[in-house]
Protein backbone atom coordinates (compact mmCIF):
# COMPACT_ATOMS: atom_id res chain seq x y z
CA UNK A 1 0.00 0.00 0.00
CA UNK A 2 2.82 2.25 0.77
CA UNK A 3 4.50 1.61 -2.24
CA UNK A 4 1.95 2.70 -4.59
CA UNK A 5 1.24 6.01 -2.85
CA UNK A 6 5.12 6.83 -3.01
CA UNK A 7 4.51 5.61 -7.45
CA UNK A 8 0.96 7.90 -7.28
CA UNK A 9 3.55 10.94 -5.69
CA UNK A 10 6.07 10.00 -8.42
CA UNK A 11 3.37 10.02 -11.12
CA UNK A 12 1.71 13.07 -10.12
CA UNK A 13 5.60 15.12 -9.30
CA UNK A 14 6.34 13.74 -13.11
CA UNK A 15 2.94 15.28 -14.83
CA UNK A 16 3.32 18.35 -12.98
CA UNK A 17 6.95 18.78 -14.50
CA UNK A 18 5.58 18.05 -17.76
CA UNK A 19 2.68 20.42 -17.70
CA UNK A 20 4.61 23.00 -16.61
CA UNK A 21 7.57 22.33 -19.40
CA UNK A 22 4.68 22.21 -21.89
CA UNK A 23 3.19 25.43 -20.72
CA UNK A 24 6.61 27.22 -21.03
CA UNK A 25 7.61 25.77 -24.00
CA UNK A 26 4.72 26.05 -25.94
CA UNK A 27 2.39 28.50 -24.92
CA UNK A 28 2.87 32.72 -24.68
CA UNK A 29 3.03 32.35 -20.82
CA UNK A 30 6.61 33.46 -20.83
CA UNK A 31 6.36 36.47 -23.14
CA UNK A 32 3.62 37.72 -21.18
CA UNK A 33 5.59 37.65 -17.86
CA UNK A 34 8.46 39.28 -19.77
CA UNK A 35 6.80 42.33 -21.08
CA UNK A 36 5.79 44.15 -17.82
CA UNK A 37 9.37 44.50 -17.18
CA UNK A 38 9.75 46.71 -19.66
CA UNK A 39 10.14 50.29 -19.80
CA UNK A 40 11.35 52.20 -22.80
CA UNK A 41 10.80 55.66 -22.64
CA UNK A 42 11.25 58.12 -25.30
CA UNK A 43 15.00 59.76 -24.67
CA UNK A 44 15.56 63.61 -25.45
CA UNK A 45 18.35 65.94 -24.58
CA UNK A 46 20.13 64.93 -21.48
CA UNK A 47 23.07 66.05 -19.62
CA UNK A 48 24.29 62.34 -18.95
CA UNK A 49 23.69 58.84 -20.14
CA UNK A 50 24.37 55.88 -17.55
CA UNK A 51 25.03 52.58 -18.79
CA UNK A 52 24.38 49.92 -16.32
CA UNK A 53 26.25 46.78 -16.70
CA UNK A 54 25.59 42.84 -16.35
CA UNK A 55 28.83 41.17 -16.37
CA UNK A 56 32.17 40.55 -17.99
CA UNK A 57 33.28 36.96 -19.02
CA UNK A 58 36.58 35.24 -17.80
CA UNK A 59 38.64 36.71 -20.46
CA UNK A 60 37.56 39.93 -19.27
CA UNK A 61 35.57 40.59 -22.07
CA UNK A 62 31.66 42.01 -21.36
CA UNK A 63 29.50 39.69 -21.27
CA UNK A 64 26.38 40.01 -24.25
CA UNK A 65 23.74 41.30 -22.16
CA UNK A 66 26.50 44.34 -21.18
CA UNK A 67 27.76 44.38 -24.76
CA UNK A 68 23.77 45.28 -25.76
CA UNK A 69 23.73 48.08 -23.18
CA UNK A 70 26.62 49.52 -24.72
CA UNK A 71 25.78 49.71 -28.07
CA UNK A 72 22.18 51.44 -26.94
CA UNK A 73 24.33 53.89 -25.13
CA UNK A 74 27.08 54.14 -27.68
CA UNK A 75 23.70 55.27 -30.53
CA UNK A 76 22.29 57.52 -27.83
CA UNK A 77 25.68 59.11 -27.58
CA UNK A 78 26.30 59.23 -31.34
CA UNK A 79 22.68 60.60 -32.18
CA UNK A 80 23.47 63.46 -29.40
CA UNK A 81 21.25 62.75 -26.54
CA UNK A 82 23.68 63.92 -24.42
CA UNK A 83 27.84 64.12 -23.99
CA UNK A 84 28.81 62.06 -21.40
CA UNK A 85 28.85 58.57 -20.50
CA UNK A 86 28.80 57.37 -16.83
CA UNK A 87 29.43 53.42 -17.26
CA UNK A 88 28.60 51.68 -13.76
CA UNK A 89 29.97 48.69 -12.79
CA UNK A 90 32.26 47.80 -10.22
CA UNK A 91 34.63 44.07 -9.57
CA UNK A 92 33.28 41.11 -8.89
CA UNK A 93 34.62 38.28 -6.74
CA UNK A 94 35.38 36.16 -10.68
CA UNK A 95 36.40 39.39 -12.10
CA UNK A 96 40.17 38.93 -11.75
CA UNK A 97 40.57 42.73 -10.21
CA UNK A 98 39.21 44.21 -13.24
CA UNK A 99 35.98 46.48 -12.79
CA UNK A 100 33.04 45.93 -15.45
CA UNK A 101 33.48 49.52 -15.34
CA UNK A 102 36.41 49.96 -16.81
CA UNK A 103 36.16 47.14 -19.48
CA UNK A 104 32.81 48.80 -20.14
CA UNK A 105 35.09 52.48 -20.47
CA UNK A 106 37.87 50.70 -22.83
CA UNK A 107 34.88 48.98 -25.24
CA UNK A 108 33.57 52.02 -25.80
CA UNK A 109 36.88 54.10 -26.53
CA UNK A 110 37.44 51.19 -29.20
CA UNK A 111 34.10 52.35 -30.44
CA UNK A 112 35.47 56.02 -31.54
CA UNK A 113 33.82 57.47 -27.98
CA UNK A 114 36.79 59.61 -26.11
CA UNK A 115 38.23 58.95 -23.23
CA UNK A 116 37.21 62.36 -21.38
CA UNK A 117 33.31 61.88 -22.63
CA UNK A 118 33.89 58.30 -20.59
CA UNK A 119 32.87 58.48 -16.53
CA UNK A 120 33.01 55.26 -14.59
CA UNK A 121 31.75 54.07 -10.76
CA UNK A 122 33.13 51.24 -10.09
CA UNK A 123 32.63 50.73 -6.44
CA UNK A 124 29.69 48.93 -6.42
CA UNK A 125 28.41 45.54 -7.76
CA UNK A 126 24.21 45.37 -7.49
CA UNK A 127 21.97 47.18 -9.48
CA UNK A 128 20.65 49.17 -6.24
CA UNK A 129 24.40 50.08 -4.80
CA UNK A 130 25.43 50.89 -8.06
CA UNK A 131 22.62 53.51 -8.51
CA UNK A 132 23.12 54.81 -4.71
CA UNK A 133 25.94 55.16 -5.27
CA UNK A 134 26.88 56.83 -8.54
CA UNK A 135 23.63 59.50 -7.56
CA UNK A 136 25.89 60.12 -4.83
CA UNK A 137 29.06 60.54 -6.63
CA UNK A 138 28.38 63.01 -9.49
CA UNK A 139 25.14 65.00 -7.93
CA UNK A 140 27.33 68.11 -8.35
CA UNK A 141 28.04 67.96 -11.43
CA UNK A 142 24.74 66.41 -13.22
CA UNK A 143 20.95 66.86 -12.81
CA UNK A 144 19.78 63.03 -12.99
CA UNK A 145 16.49 64.35 -13.46
CA UNK A 146 17.79 64.93 -17.32
CA UNK A 147 19.73 62.09 -17.28
CA UNK A 148 19.11 58.69 -19.22
CA UNK A 149 19.60 55.05 -17.69
CA UNK A 150 20.30 52.34 -20.31
CA UNK A 151 19.67 48.86 -18.98
CA UNK A 152 18.69 45.43 -20.56
CA UNK A 153 14.75 45.85 -21.21
CA UNK A 154 14.11 42.67 -18.26
CA UNK A 155 15.90 45.20 -16.04
CA UNK A 156 14.41 48.56 -16.84
CA UNK A 157 11.17 48.05 -14.44
CA UNK A 158 13.69 47.55 -11.20
CA UNK A 159 15.90 50.01 -12.15
CA UNK A 160 12.70 53.00 -12.65
CA UNK A 161 11.78 51.62 -9.54
CA UNK A 162 14.68 52.02 -7.92
CA UNK A 163 15.21 56.02 -9.33
CA UNK A 164 11.49 56.58 -8.56
CA UNK A 165 12.16 55.80 -4.75
CA UNK A 166 14.99 57.78 -4.69
CA UNK A 167 13.08 60.77 -6.08
CA UNK A 168 14.98 60.72 -9.46
CA UNK A 169 13.12 61.61 -12.94
CA UNK A 170 15.19 60.29 -15.05
CA UNK A 171 14.38 58.42 -18.44
CA UNK A 172 15.01 54.71 -18.63
CA UNK A 173 15.81 53.49 -22.21
CA UNK A 174 15.73 49.72 -22.98
CA UNK A 175 18.26 47.85 -24.78
CA UNK A 176 17.50 45.88 -27.91
CA UNK A 177 15.23 42.68 -26.61
CA UNK A 178 16.94 40.31 -28.36
CA UNK A 179 15.11 37.93 -25.22
CA UNK A 180 12.13 37.97 -27.20
CA UNK A 181 13.34 37.36 -30.55
CA UNK A 182 12.54 33.87 -32.06
CA UNK A 183 13.41 31.61 -29.00
CA UNK A 184 14.47 27.91 -29.34
CA UNK A 185 13.18 25.18 -26.33
CA UNK A 186 16.43 25.68 -24.88
CA UNK A 187 16.50 29.50 -25.13
CA UNK A 188 12.72 29.69 -23.91
CA UNK A 189 13.62 27.68 -20.75
CA UNK A 190 16.75 29.99 -20.01
CA UNK A 191 14.34 32.82 -20.96
CA UNK A 192 11.90 31.73 -18.23
CA UNK A 193 14.62 31.03 -15.69
CA UNK A 194 15.71 34.75 -16.61
CA UNK A 195 12.33 36.71 -16.01
CA UNK A 196 11.86 34.35 -12.69
CA UNK A 197 14.75 35.83 -11.06
CA UNK A 198 13.97 39.19 -11.89
CA UNK A 199 10.14 38.81 -10.12
CA UNK A 200 12.26 37.38 -7.20
CA UNK A 201 15.03 39.95 -7.04
CA UNK A 202 12.10 42.84 -7.29
CA UNK A 203 9.95 41.05 -4.07
CA UNK A 204 13.47 41.56 -2.76
CA UNK A 205 14.11 45.21 -3.05
CA UNK A 206 10.69 45.56 -2.07
CA UNK A 207 11.14 43.99 0.89
CA UNK A 208 14.31 45.54 1.36
CA UNK A 209 12.48 49.06 0.53
CA UNK A 210 14.88 50.06 -2.36
CA UNK A 211 12.15 50.10 -4.63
Amino acid sequence: MKSKKVEKFVIGISLSINLFLIVILFTPLTEQLYKPLIVNEEPGKSEVIVILSAGIYDDGLPDFSTLVRLRKGLELYRNKHAGTIICAGGIKPDSKDISIADVMKRTLILYGIPDGDILTQDETVNTYNDITYLLGKFESKFNFDKSIFVTSSYHTYRTRKILKKKGINACVVSANPYELEPLSRLERLSLFKLIMREYMALCYFKIQGWV
